[in-house]
């Protein structure tokens, strides 16, 4: 849900979605950062009010949780009323990691969440906003992680998720640069 008292990008004014923007994470930094660098930021959150009192001018809060292909939607119909349809840049930060011994690890619960999260909620986020990226020639930025390449220690499901997405990003680009995107 977005509230519609606040400002509008302008037509010469780019725009930006990041997920996962709470407070005093990576999220909320890189959208302080875009809209300082004169993007309108839409603030990807699954709960708004955590972060009304963070918004400045240009940016606005979106109620979204990249587990639900509903919420996602729900989200692209938001960004394109007030866009016009584009999106300069998708930034697919909201991610977590849970730190245990592999062999202590609920498959079904925690690594399966996990992979919802850090995986198919990028996929679900690259998916619905394409049209919108693609209209913009816009840029995609997944946040990844070391940890692929330097594994940390009671993390092997998180460093396996950053793995994949990795080997997705690496995929995505070859198939999505034809197409305008970086």
């Amino acid at each position: 849900m977005v509230d519609r008292n606040v400002e509008s990008p302008t037509c010469g004014r780019k725009t930006a979605l990041v997920t996962g923007s709470g407070i005093g994470g990576i999220g909320g930094s890189l959208a302080t950062e875009l809209n300082n660098a004169g993007y309108f930021v839409f603030c990807a959150v699954r709960r708004t009010s955590a972060i009304d009192n963070l918004l400045q001018p240009g940016m606005v809060a979106v109620e979204l949780d990249v587990q639900s292909t509903e919420s996602v939607m729900a989200a692209v119909k938001t960004v394109s009323e007030m866009t016009n349809g584009r999106l300069d840049v998708l930034v697919n930060n909201a991610g977590f990691a849970t730190h245990r011994p592999a062999l202590d690890l609920d498959v079904d619960v925690v690594v399966a969440s996990m992979f919802d999260v850090n995986v198919l909620g990028v996929m679900r986020m690259v998916k619905a906003f394409s049209d919108l990226l693609i209209s913009a020639k816009g840029c995609i930025v997944n946040i990844g992680s070391v940890a692929p390449i330097v594994p940390l220690v009671y993390s092997s499901a998180y460093n396996a998720t950053k793995a994949a997405l990795h080997a997705y990003g690496d995929s995505l680009h070859m198939e999505l640069k034809p197409l305008g995107l970086a």
